[in-house]
């Protein structure tokens, strides 16, 4: 199966069995012209939500309460669907990225549907599913602001992916807080594959950036206007998993100190 044929039966479709759909074997001979999609289809009961004030994710101390962990895991089980979209359009948006870039992009995709599919079971074990609760969609807003591979890099892989690397671990040891192995190692594994794909992003960040700026500067010019830089980061910042995505000492300093 194509690339694109395979990203626009994600972003069209509208079963969740069509957006978790991973062919065994995918080519890339016929990219065709770049296709900017406006809103993805989605499966019954799944559509875009806006969150009031007031559906604010469960604090920290009301984790022993299952309930309240299953919505947790739901919201983030929402945020894997979306990067399932994004990363969809980013193949669609940019078909003159090099191949083995798009290869790449493909790869970290399927490891999102995977994770759904963790995020599914572990939420039937709570006694809920996908789609019980409100699913939000403030981040696929940021693709109308793409406009090359390395701004999709930036947002995709080194702002969303790179503050997962501060709440996977969070989350993770408050779920083992109370007792809930089952969602904490769901959450160690979550971090083991966002560690990847920054590292993933950060090679490529290297490899497009233009030669008279930094790797940190050239992420910094190439946010879109509606991302902060502090989007980068979780309430409580950790170091050793942005080492282990080799993010050089100088970039974890300036988020760390927020110097942006």
């Amino acid at each position: 199966m194509e690339l694109r044929e395979w990203a626009i039966s994600i972003l069209d479709g509208k079963s969740l069995e069509e957006k978790l759909y991973a062919p065994s074997l995918l080519t890339d001979e016929n990219p065709g012209p770049s296709l900017r999609w406006d809103l993805p289809q989605r499966p019954a009961g799944m559509g875009f939500h806006r969150f009031s004030k007031k559906e604010k994710l469960p604090p920290f101390h009301e984790h022993s309460d299952p309930d309240k962990r299953a919505i947790c895991l739901h919201r983030f089980a929402g945020h894997e669907l979306l990067a399932i979209e994004m990363m969809a359009y980013a193949l669609l948006a940019f078909p003159e990225a090099p191949k083995t870039f798009r290869k790449g992009v493909a790869h970290t995709l399927q490891e999102e549907q995977e994770h759904v599919r963790l995020y599914q079971q572990r939420l039937q074990g709570l006694g809920t599913s996908l789609g019980d609760h409100p699913l939000n969609g403030r981040f696929w807003t940021l693709t109308s602001h793409l406009r090359s591979p390395l701004e999709y890099i930036s947002v995709m892989h080194l702002t969303l992916e790179m503050a997962n690397l501060d709440f996977a671990p969070h989350y993770g040891a408050s779920f083992a807080r109370y007792g809930d192995v089952d969602s904490s190692a769901l959450m160690q594994r979550i971090l083991q594959d966002e560690i990847s794909h920054v590292s993933f992003g950060y090679r490529w960040l290297k490899t497009m950036k233009p030669p008279h700026l930094s790797e940190w500067q050239t992420w910094l010019t190439t946010l879109s206007p509606i991302t902060s830089p502090k989007r980068a980061r979780g309430f409580i910042f950790q170091e050793a998993p942005r080492k282990a995505a080799s993010i050089p000492q100088e970039w974890i300093d300036h988020l760390k100190n927020r110097q942006y």
